[in-house]
């Protein structure tokens, strides 16, 4: 064989070789392409996903903001309503008042102008029996005086203790001040005096 073809043969092999060797490289930096893409992809897709997921937290904060916002403002508005209903009430209740304040000035002027005279004790009477009225028709108060009762702890309240012939033990003997009930609830106990 000859140089020439020695040569030529040579070329070839290195040729294809080098062909070889450049698919190789080919194939391999096509597939790092590939893998790069796929990765981008990937990260594009959580850039995505993240983007969504921090508009929805935003959202949601912001809802959160809106719904605590209108729990201060119906909070508040329930106090100044809550004010305004006590301060209406006690209003009222003054106001109601009012005529007992007038008849008990009444009272005493009179007092003081018949000195000598006893109708005093009927006007008395006349304003006690008012506030009577007063307190039942517009809270449903009612006084109560225990008087010859048995004693109960939860509407008389024991001041002393006393001997009293002919009465058995536990039975209110006197009454200091009445007791003040609505209903069913005792508003004050009545302060007395119980046989021992």
């Amino acid at each position: 064989m000859s140089a020439t073809a020695k040569t030529s043969k040579t070329k070839t092999k290195s040729t294809t070789k080098s062909k070889a060797k450049g698919n190789t490289t080919t194939k391999t930096d096509k597939a790092a392409a590939k893998r790069i893409k796929k990765l981008e992809q990937d990260i594009a897709d959580l850039e995505v996903a993240l983007l969504d997921a921090t508009g929805k937290q935003a959202e949601a904060e912001d809802r959160m903001k809106r719904v605590v916002a209108e729990y201060e403002n119906a909070k508040k508005r329930r106090e100044r309503e809550a004010d305004r209903a006590l301060t209406y009430a006690r209003d009222r209740l003054l106001a109601e008042l009012f005529p007992l304040v007038d008849n008990l000035r009444r009272s005493a002027r009179y007092e003081d102008a018949h000195k000598d005279d006893d109708s005093h004790t009927e006007g008395m009477r006349i304003i006690f029996e008012q506030m009577k009225k007063y307190l039942k028709e517009t809270a449903g108060v009612e006084a109560f005086e225990p008087l010859n009762e048995v004693f109960d702890p939860e509407m008389h309240e024991a001041m002393a203790m006393r001997a009293e012939e002919e009465v058995e033990s536990g039975i209110v003997i006197e009454v200091f001040e009445c007791g003040y009930r609505s209903g069913d609830r005792i508003l004050r106990p009545a302060k007395v005096v119980v046989s021992e």
